[in-house]
């Protein structure tokens, strides 16, 4: 077990020690378990990010269409034409 110190208000200390007591823990054990909570939290939360940016990845790396006519892309015209 490590130990580890911390500053803090008076008034913060206090707030902290009746929610400690409200849940039936040690001060030491209610900050050990809201910092894992926050950690497990974050870790999801960039887990999800990842995943989002690999979509997007895969998206944006798609099948590449040649758009151009001519070398130059198509005029609002050429582009709407009814073909």
């Amino acid at each position: 077990m490590k130990n580890v110190t911390i500053s803090m208000t008076e008034a913060d200390a206090r707030r902290l020690r009746v929610a400690a007591a409200r849940a039936g823990q040690s001060v030491s054990r209610y900050l050990a378990e809201a910092g894992l909570q926050r950690i497990e939290t974050e870790e999801a939360s960039e887990r999800r990010f990842s995943r989002q940016r690999e979509a997007l990845e895969k998206i944006l790396a798609g099948p590449q269409w040649d758009v151009t006519i001519d070398g130059r892309m198509p005029t609002s015209e050429e582009r709407n034409a009814r073909r």
